[in-house]
């Protein structure tokens, strides 16, 4: 399976929780350990950063998320979702470090049709 592949599998698991919640966990679980194993051999691939981050936020690892995105725009990413993922992150993080910056320079950025948007409750903060 190809990189692009995995990627896309791991969204696919991740809509489906959107659609059935009972599968919340597994789906997470699988999607997380098939990300893992591209970025053991593929350390620096864009979007398996992203959307590693992605899901680890989605779980509640914000601060560890945000480590995968930071790396991801420092590599030169231009993806609307590793910036809009990265401020999510950073509220969640409680420090609020530049979490409204990345989400505003998101609004200029075009996302990629294998990542996606981390949940965020902005009632929450």
């Amino acid at each position: 399976m190809s990189i692009e592949d995995i990627n896309k599998k791991a969204k696919s698991l991740i809509d489906e929780t959107w659609k059935d919640n009972s599968k919340w966990h597994q789906n997470f679980d699988e999607a997380k350990s098939i990300l893992e194993q591209v970025l053991h051999n593929h350390t620096d691939d864009e979007l398996t950063l992203i959307n590693y981050g992605t899901v680890l936020c989605d779980m509640g690892k914000h601060q560890e998320a945000a480590e995968y995105f930071k790396k991801a725009i420092d590599q030169g990413s231009n993806n609307k979702h590793a910036f809009y993922n990265l401020g999510v992150a950073l509220m969640n993080c409680s420090t609020d470090e530049n979490a409204m910056f990345y989400m505003k320079k998101a609004k200029s950025k075009q996302a990629c049709a294998l990542t996606w948007v981390a949940y965020f409750d902005p009632m929450g903060h």
